[in-house]
This record gives C-alpha cells, structure tokens and sequence, in this order.
C-alpha cells in the first residue's frame, strides 16, 4: 500500500510538472500584456500574427459646438470588442475645430483586437492613418483632414483625429462620419501550430 501510495504521489507530481511548464508561459504573456498593454504584442513580431483589415460601414458622431466638453465621451463604433469615443473638441484659432477620437482595445486570451483609423502595420514610415471623415452641417458636407495619430501610446489603444472647419451657417450641431476604419488583430503564433 506505501509502495502505492508514493507512486500515485510521484504521478501527481509529474503531471503538475508538466502542466506547470505547459502553462507558465502562457502566464507570463498575459501579465505582459496586461501590464504593459497591446503595445507589448505588437513589438513581439516572432510570437504574434497581425492582421489588418478594412472595417465596413459609415460611423456618425454628433458634435455640439455650443458646449465641446459634452462631447467627450461619446460613442463613434463600438461592436462588443472595440469601442471608438471622442477623446475631445478643442476649438482651433482660424481653422474652426479639431476632433480627436480614441480607440480601445480588448484583450484576448491569446492577443488582442483593436478597432482604430489607424492601421498598425509597421512600416519604415511607421503606422498609417487610412481612415476618411466627412461632417455634415445642415445640407452641407465636406471633407475633413486628418489631424493627429499615435501609435499604441496607450495601454489599450490609440488616437486619432480631423481637423473640422467651422460651419458655414451658425450650425450648433455638426454630424461627423468616419468610413474605412482598420480591425487590427494579434494572435499569438504558438496556437496554430
């Protein structure tokens, strides 16, 4: 009965070994990733997959110029893993407004999904900022100019913006529409093989 009793002990102990070893690195990855957020995946080019494609669809803001703080906050996309908000409205001298958006990321158990107007594919240039956006006011509508990008400068995303002339009538409201927004997707290598 010892005798069996010490080669069930020794099972155990092999089979904690083993799963121990299995899941230790996958540990490590996750409190990487959620202490120095999906920057962390993204310089990890060896380990992780990156796929970058357009996402379908015409998203609308309306901004209030009257009160620009009451924007900040609101929703441009959101599907359940991403979300898009306005960062901020900062009225621009003799330009009119500037509208910066952030985007946030999910975590995932094997990387992370971010929904940005920014494509993080990595280039000699660095990212690149794809995204259109039209505002309309009243009848009228017109293009607007990207104005700022970074790179995963957060832990759970990014930021991007327009630079939005003022109305030509006294609008107090504007409608912004942003269109070829960028799924960015991380997976990690080690779960296809």
């Amino acid at each position: 009965m010892k005798k069996h009793l010490n080669m069930n002990t020794l099972y155990l102990a092999a089979a904690i070994i083993a799963v121990s070893a299995f899941m230790l690195p996958r540990v490590i990855e996750a409190v990487n990733l959620h202490l120095n957020g999906i920057s962390y995946i993204a310089d990890q080019t060896e380990e992780y997959y990156k796929i970058t494609e357009p996402v379908e669809g015409e998203y609308t803001v309306e901004l209030d110029l009257n009160n620009l703080e009451n924007n900040e906050g609101k929703i441009l996309y959101d599907d359940g893993d991403s979300q898009i908000s306005v960062m901020k409205v900062v009225e621009q001298e003799e330009m009119g407004y500037e509208v910066v958006f952030r985007s946030h990321a999910k975590e995932l158990p094997d990387g992370a999904v971010l929904v940005s107007g920014i494509a993080h594919d990595y280039t000699q240039d660095g990212s690149t900022h794809s995204i259109e956006a039209e505002a309309t006011a009243g009848k009228d509508a017109h293009q607007l100019s990207p104005s700022t990008a970074t790179g995963l400068s957060y832990k759970d995303g990014d930021h991007f913006g327009f630079y939005l002339d003022a109305p030509a009538e006294d609008a107090d409201k504007v409608a912004v529409t942003v269109t070829n927004l960028q799924l960015n997707l991380w997976m990690e290598k080690a779960i296809f093989e």
